[in-house]
């Protein structure tokens, strides 16, 4: 796990639960935001920005670090399905193999490039057949 701080406070898990865990369950909501905190980091590093201790961190960004945790604290079998009836259990979720508890939905993801300032667009430069400048400009012909 990441050795900075996680991007929301525990107090805004306990929040979202309803109750503020102790003991064990203190350890592991930490745990889990801070795993929240690096897949969230990855996804804005890939857009160019690093949140740290001295950028603030947005709020959609710390929403979605609770979000996150919230998902793997009270599902941390990770299941997507389940049957009490002959018991039957599902770990694929929205294609994900394994189980994995942390994760990051497609409308996460997107918002994160967005607080990141990352579109996913980028410029393209286009040539005009009519402008005289012909491929074999482009490539030093």
């Amino acid at each position: 796990m990441s050795e900075l701080a996680p991007l929301a406070p525990l107090e805004r898990l306990a929040g979202r639960l309803g109750y503020t865990p102790e003991g064990a369950e203190a350890i592991r909501a930490a745990d889990l935001l801070a795993g929240a905190s690096d897949l969230i980091l990855d996804e804005a590093g890939a857009a160019g920005v690093e949140w740290g201790d001295t950028l603030a961190v947005p709020r959609r960004v710390a929403g979605i670090c609770v979000e996150v945790a919230y998902r793997a604290f009270v599902n941390p079998e990770a299941l997507g399905q389940r049957s009490i009836g002959d018991s039957s259990k599902s770990y694929d979720r929205a294609g994900l193999q394994g189980g994995e508890a942390l994760y990051l939905t497609d409308d996460e993801r997107k918002a994160v490039k967005r607080a990141a300032g990352g579109s996913g667009f980028r410029s393209v430069t286009l040539v005009s057949p009519y402008s005289g400048d012909g491929p074999e400009s482009l490539l030093g012909s």
